[in-house]
């Protein structure tokens, strides 16, 4: 295990709940007794409680006893104990290089091991930072000139007033035919997310992600109940047991599927089946970290194909120092890899 810094191409992104220079996060070598070594990587998130030094504490401290007690196995990492025992985030880690292991030893990549589609290309949602309108859509622009079609636009309440200014000089930046998401990172109440709603729909905004808080459920039914947009949990779906609540509480109209929040794969994929036994479109959100952790969430996609066809994997893009290589994007699109395990190397 250790602990990879990949500083940020730009020191003053920020968000509704933080700004950070770096993006900070865990690197598992999981080697079996042959020396084929899999790779499993989980970045902090401090807004959801997950800190880096509690993630490694607990790597260093229960790891080891999960490992000696014999072969990992799919009910060892998603089921009793360990579920309850460790962190999502350390769950994922695990869980990911357990995959990409198995993936190796027998010489498939993983998509294949899932039972997922060849060849899968998503296009990739690119996230645009708290900034100035103008500051916003120069670099709006600069993504379109490079492919990118798909873009997420950070809002923040401060006040609501700019977030619509940003959101009306990124649409003209960009044309008419890019698709345009918000994201407010809980900023908004729930009738203040109404009333952005109604402001931002005639620039062909098609998604608002998570405008509440992220445990007020009753919040997003009743935005989701009265907006012409789709309402997507993000910070909310931050376990399967949450997803279910939603689901059942018919509280959006989508979901925002992550590794760390979940657990990992195996929980990604049921979290994605869920939603789609009740109707509910689901994608892969934001990976920010390394091109590991994008490869694994790209390669659960590749096995869900009521998925939706965008994502946000791409953020490694504006990242330093990465671990691994072999994902890029290209053309404002991300495929698959077809090496065996997850498909990347470490640098």
């Amino acid at each position: 295990m250790s602990r990879v810094v990949m500083p940020k191409d730009d020191p003053t992104w920020r968000f509704a709940l933080g700004a950070r220079a770096e993006s900070v996060g865990i690197l598992l070598e999981m080697q079996d007794v042959d020396g084929q070594i899999g790779l499993g990587y989980a970045s902090e998130v401090p807004h959801l409680g997950y800190n880096i030094d509690v993630m490694e504490a607990v790597v260093r401290s229960q790891v080891p006893a999960i490992l000696a007690a014999g072969p990992l196995d799919r009910r060892s990492l998603v089921g009793s104990p360990w579920k309850q025992q460790l962190p999502a985030p350390v769950r994922s880690l695990l869980d990911m290089a357990w995959h990409d292991l198995v993936g190796k030893i027998v010489g498939v990549p993983l998509y294949r091991l899932l039972g997922g589609a060849e060849n899968v290309s998503l296009r990739v949602n690119r996230i645009l930072a708290l900034k100035t309108p103008d500051e916003m859509a120069a670099v709006a622009a600069g993504l379109a000139a490079e492919g990118y079609d798909h873009f997420k636009i950070k809002v923040e309440n401060r006040p609501q007033s700019l977030d619509i200014a940003r959101v009306a000089a990124i649409r003209e930046a960009v044309g008419d035919k890019a698709v345009m998401t918000v994201d407010a990172n809980q900023s908004y109440t729930a009738k203040e997310a109404v009333t952005f709603g109604q402001a931002i729909h005639k620039y062909g905004v098609q998604v608002f992600e998570q405008p509440v808080p992220q445990r007020d459920i009753d919040g997003l039914r009743w935005v989701r109940e009265r907006s012409d947009l789709t309402i997507e949990a993000d910070e909310a779906a931050d376990s399967l047991e949450a997803v279910v609540a939603m689901l059942r509480k018919d509280a959006v109209d989508a979901v925002s599927l992550k590794l760390s929040k979940l657990g990992g794969i195996d929980s990604l994929l049921l979290a994605a089946n869920l939603c789609a036994a009740h109707g509910i479109p689901s994608r892969i959100g934001a990976h920010v970290g390394s091109r590991i952790m994008n490869a694994a969430a790209l390669h659960a996609a590749a096995a869900l194909p009521h998925l939706e066809p965008f994502a946000e994997l791409g953020e490694f893009a504006r990242l330093q120092n990465d671990c691994a290589t072999g994902l890029e994007v290209v053309d404002g699109g991300i495929t698959v890899p077809t090496a065996p395990g997850l498909g990347v190397s470490l640098v």
